[in-house]
């Protein structure tokens, strides 16, 4: 009965938040008042658009909202060198983690947009007492501040676009870069006609919210040293925040190109952008924590809407975090004509410009992603499949394969087919144990085919399993980096942060370098699965000084209640369970937490259902067999579920001339990431699965008797030792896309 008040009470709300009326003169208002508030917070102002796509298919932003456009009417371009500011305190080391590193001006255009119809949205609903404006008529007068985006689809192109447009030949923006986060539950915000010009911040009963800070120290902290895993190594970790950085980044937003501060010294700067919380005395230098609100975009049509952030990334598993999000993002990672990756010294990843994504004074990486660089073992995930792109075009070249491009377009899918692989039968199903691979349909099959593609399954990331579920891996995460000798003893460790955003240690084959790192990185534990995170990220992120770091935990509770994020109770209804009405373990309460962890939150909240979600779902107890309790499951496992159904190139469909033949595939499922480390790193063994130490007693396995990759499925040399021509050589080859 609960449960039917509760849907009853929230189609009321949703029925009179969005009461249609017509009224075309205040939706003039309200636009013109909106472009002119966003014109005067947002440097540059909007600008009029104009026009469509670039002709020839492209599927870049036609006009110039924000003042920006180009040739053809695309936006495109990387952050110019040296541009933002550099790294050398907290909070230009923070701002590096959201930077827009591609299409920066898309970027920025996609944000003016976003801002007008949001604020457009909240003008015409003071004005009519809560009502929203009628959707097509909003969408006609808004047209000349609205971007446009259309791109050409061709069904037999056989390679990804660069920014993950036409994927979906229907719906050929879902899963693209630079859209918005989707939703599985609309926001709750704090304002009025819940538009999200104020956050989350008040509890149910009325008073604020608690401190982010507060409730961190009460829940999420573990003390000194938190208890590690007794099976997992610290190789599942980072290969986790690798996977994160290839489906989200967040743009913060910013005056122009320089960083917005928060705070001045104890006390907040108040201003739009800012979201800034109180630490108690003595945690950290100031009482103030830093934090500054996401952008956020616009739907296609420019409809009436709330906040909804943006994502810079593909949503798809395609490893743009290797491989870039737009054309030139790509582009500026390529050799010319090669098929290959730039490489730096020692196979490292290619140098970057000064100050662009590491600390001051350093010599800074540069790949798919802007965070390359935030930890080190990180860093060591992007050099592997960095090599292992080059390595796998040299063996096409043996193999007959000639063209530049389709070198590199093959040689792409050929690891993007990998890491799928990778991620679907060694890394999901210890996060989600067996019965969660089962429930959500995770599994691979083990040979052949298994084509699942489902063109009404949206692909894109959903801004809760990104601000929220997913961020379970940040309790997973210790407080060292070492490095190990061959025969795999310790060599040399170092406190993790003071390597955040530096390259030092990866450029140091003396002492660390990535294969040390990476010997370390495959035997030693993982912290443990639980609610805690350990000091180095719950004291001292990107801190340069002693008490001048941040509180992650706190920031990923506050970035919750800055993207609306519903209430714990809210998912727990969502995924089928049941909310909890008080704070005991018993029935109808916390019944998937410990006594310790319901008592922790019932000491800093008021009503359970304040509870915010990132905090209730990670001190759930983990199911059994998983690394994350049911809620956090049930999250992820959807949102991995469109991942895999919601993509047209998924590996195991069997789709011509977008899939892999049935050799091909054989040979990709033969793969696993500790051959792949086998293959790119300075290894002479590994652990038969990459994520469990070999302190459990699992034996490591001899480099040489790891499958390896045989391309002969790819051949173009015919009986006669001379190059064939491919029967696919008629398909469209031409740089497609993007910005």
């Amino acid at each position: 009965m609960n449960g039917l008040w509760y849907v009853l009470l929230y189609v009321l709300v949703q029925t009179t938040l969005f009461a249609r009326a017509q009224g075309p003169g205040d939706i003039s208002a309200a636009i013109a008042d909106a472009v002119t508030e966003v014109g005067a917070r947002r440097p540059g102002g909007p600008a009029l658009a104009s026009g469509a796509g670039p002709a020839g298919g492209g599927a870049g932003f036609g006009g110039a909202v924000g003042g920006l456009g180009g040739a053809g009417g695309g936006l495109g371009g990387v952050a110019a060198p040296g541009s933002g500011s550099v790294a050398d305190n907290p909070i230009s080391i923070h701002a590096l983690f959201s930077r827009r590193r591609e299409a920066p001006g898309a970027v920025a255009a996609f944000g003016s947009a976003g801002d007008i119809s949001t604020t457009a949205t909240a003008n015409f609903a003071t004005r009519t007492g809560g009502a929203t404006p009628d959707a097509a008529e909003f969408s006609r007068q808004i047209a000349p501040y609205c971007p446009v985006r259309r791109p050409v689809c061709n069904p037999n192109d056989r390679y990804r676009t660069a920014d993950g447009s036409c994927n979906n030949l229907n719906n050929p923006l879902w899963g693209a870069s630079i859209t918005n986060q989707a939703r599985f539950l609309s926001p709750t915000y704090g304002d009025q006609f819940n538009t999200g010009s104020v956050p989350r911040i008040r509890s149910v009963l009325g008073p604020l919210l608690p401190s982010p800070r507060d409730i961190s120290n009460a829940v999420l902290n573990g003390g000194v040293s938190p208890p590690r895993s007794r099976i997992y190594s610290v190789s599942l970790t980072h290969f986790g925040q690798f996977v994160d950085h290839d489906f989200i980044s967040t743009p913060i937003l910013k005056d122009g190109d320089q960083d917005i501060f928060c705070c001045n010294g104890d006390v907040p700067v108040v201003r739009p952008e800012c979201f800034s919380f109180r630490t108690p005395p003595g945690d950290f230098q100031t009482t103030c924590m830093h934090f500054v609100r996401s952008d956020f975009g616009v739907s296609p049509g420019c409809p009436p809407e709330s906040r909804n952030q943006i994502n810079q990334r593909t949503s798809f598993l395609d490893l743009s975090v290797t491989y870039g999000n737009t054309l030139d993002g790509q582009n500026d990672l390529r050799e010319l004509n090669t098929g290959r990756l730039q490489e730096g010294v020692n196979r490292l990843l290619p140098t970057g410009p000064p100050g662009s994504e590491c600390l001051a004074g350093e010599e800074c990486f540069k790949s798919g992603d802007n965070r390359p660089a935030e930890v080190p073992m990180l860093t060591v995930v992007h050099i592997a499949f960095l090599r292992e792109h080059n390595n796998i075009v040299e063996r096409l070249r043996a193999l007959g394969w000639t063209d530049g491009e389709e070198l590199y377009q093959e040689a792409k899918k050929i690891l993007t087919g990998i890491y799928q692989h990778i991620i679907y039968t060694e890394y999901l199903p210890l996060v989600l144990g067996e019965e969660g691979m089962n429930f959500f349909g995770l599994r691979s099959n083990r040979f052949g085919f298994n084509t699942l593609y489902n063109p009404s399954a949206n692909p894109s990331t959903r801004n809760a399993f990104g601000a929220a579920a997913y961020r379970f891996g940040h309790s997973l995460v210790g407080s060292f980096v070492e490095s190990f000798n061959q025969d795999f003893t310790p060599r040399a460790r170092e406190p993790m942060e003071n390597h955040f955003f530096s390259t030092r240690l990866i450029r140091d084959f003396t002492t660390f370098g990535p294969d040390a790192i990476a010997r370390w990185m495959t035997t030693q534990f993982k912290s443990r699965a639980d609610r805690f995170l350990t000091p180095a990220i719950r004291n001292r992120l990107f801190q340069t000084m002693s008490g001048n770091g941040f509180d992650l935990g706190s920031l990923n509770i506050q970035r919750g209640r800055d993207h609306g994020i519903p209430s714990y109770n809210r998912w727990r209804q969502f995924c089928g369970l049941q909310p909890a009405l008080h704070f005991g373990t018993g029935h109808l309460g916390l019944t998937n937490h410990h006594v310790s962890a319901a008592r922790a939150l019932a000491t800093v909240y008021s009503h359970p259902d304040d509870i915010d979600l990132f905090p209730g779902g990670l001190s759930e107890t983990p199911v059994a067999g998983a690394l994350v309790g049911p809620t956090f499951r049930c999250i992820i496992g959807l949102q991995f579920m469109l991942f895999k159904i919601g993509d047209r190139f998924f590996y195991e469909n069997e789709f011509v001339p977008t899939g892999f033949t049935a050799a091909q595939l054989e040979q990709i499922k033969r793969q696993s990431l500790s051959g792949l480390y086998c293959r790119t790193l300075d290894v002479k063994s590994m652990p038969a699965n990459p994520f469990v130490s070999p302190l459990t007693g699992a034996p490591r396995i001899p480099c040489q008797n790891f499958p390896r990759l045989d391309l002969r499925p790819w051949s173009r040399i015919n009986n006669s030792g001379y190059p064939r021509r491919s029967g696919r050589r008629n398909i469209s080859l031409k740089k497609k896309n993007s910005y």
